[in-house]
């Protein structure tokens, strides 16, 4: 975290003051009550977008506690950028977690690692090509990968993630559903992936 206030929440919810760390994201206008999961959600998804158009250069990823909000997220995310034409033709392809929708442009996670492809578990990118046979993927450290989808199919969209996913990710902005399930370790790592600017919804 960049600024001295967003440090000492980092403090406090690694000594299990997780209130105090709340407080301090209200103080700022960052946490967001919403009267049900959906509507969180929405509002999450809602100023994620906002967000994308206002910095896009700036690294973001969505966290949530389980991988089916993970997939709902990711659903919500990509039918935004639908919306708003910033996706290619849609592929549809059997991946390690079953049947999913993939196109140019699409935000990409690596699932496991892999030394041919110097890929590690959590790793992102945006996808270049995708046909179904393989995919072209720059990753956001710049280099760009193809791979045969016969031999690496370990791979999800990538806006949204379990925040065990994301521990050792750092971002410019992060975006936190909290749902039921969240502890005092989860709320830590979910609430200091950022470098500049969490929501918590």
């Amino acid at each position: 975290q960049r600024e001295d206030w967003q440090r000492d929440a980092t403090r406090q919810l690694a000594t299990g003051r997780t209130g105090e760390a709340l407080d301090a994201y209200r103080d700022h206008d960052m946490l967001h009550a919403a009267d049900t999961r959906e509507l969180a959600r929405e509002h999450l998804i809602d100023r994620w977008g906002i967000e994308r158009i206002a910095s896009p250069n700036d690294s973001r990823i969505i966290l949530t506690h389980t991988n089916d909000e993970v997939r709902a997220l990711n659903e919500a995310a990509r039918e935004r950028l639908r919306t708003n034409g910033e996706l290619g033709h849609d592929t549809t392809l059997q991946v390690e977690r079953g049947e999913r929708t993939f196109a140019d442009c699409d935000r990409v996670m690596f699932l496991r690692n892999d030394s041919s492809l110097d890929v590690k578990n959590g790793t992102i990118g945006t996808i270049e090509q995708v046909s179904h046979k393989s995919m072209t993927v720059r990753l956001d450290t710049g280099r760009s990968i193809a791979f045969d989808l016969k031999e690496y199919a370990h791979i999800d969209h990538g806006y949204a993630a379990t925040i065990h996913k994301s521990q050792g990710v750092t971002v410019h902005r992060a975006h936190v559903l909290a749902t039921p399930g969240m502890d005092q370790h989860s709320s830590y790592v979910a609430l200091s992936r950022h470098r500049d600017n969490m929501q918590l919804h």
